[in-house]
């Protein structure tokens, strides 16, 4: 679809434009990106979608979360969300820091974007994260970009999976 306009187009356009025409979750991504960032505000993007007449849009912008970490994170949430899971974002776990989702209070998941993994000092930090919560019994699973969009109903199978393993465990 094109869409063309002779007026300059500001960011809360462009984020507007992406909720109604792309996917919900390319959507979402581009607008939690845009307030996460600066660009536009949370309030002035609620106020461009009149509840009555765009309610769908309204009830994706409501599930923008500027406390993201990442567009890996809001893609896992967004797709563990879709498959009816409870997700935490940003938990804080004593002695590691903050746990990038927790799924149904449960089990961690870490999303290692490439470009903040890539160091040796960086590798070695990431792995006692993830030691300190499987010591602190939540048991983690690391998962990265491409598994996420090569295979999103892989990524959920294999979190139900662990939180049913976890559970019976319990």
């Amino acid at each position: 679809m094109v869409h063309r306009s002779d007026l300059p187009l500001t960011p809360l356009d462009v984020v507007c434009q992406s909720l109604r025409c792309l996917p919900a979750l390319q959507g979402l991504t581009i607008a939690e990106s845009a307030v996460k960032k600066g660009h536009i505000q949370l309030a002035e993007l609620r106020a461009r979608f009149p509840a009555a007449r765009e309610k769908a849009l309204l009830n994706l912008v409501g599930r923008i979360r500027p406390q993201s970490g990442s567009i890996i994170e809001t893609i896992a949430r967004y797709l563990l969300e879709e498959a009816g899971l409870t997700v935490e974002l940003q938990v804080h776990i004593p002695g590691m820091g903050h746990l990038d989702l927790l799924v149904d209070g449960l089990l961690g998941i870490e999303a290692d974007g490439y470009a903040h993994h890539s160091s040796r000092e960086a590798y070695r930090e990431d792995r006692r994260r993830w030691n300190v919560t499987v010591i602190g019994g939540v048991p983690t699973l690391r998962v990265t970009f491409e598994m996420l969009v090569r295979d999103p109903a892989e990524f959920v199978r294999m979190v139900e999976l662990a939180l049913a393993t976890y559970r019976r465990a319990r």
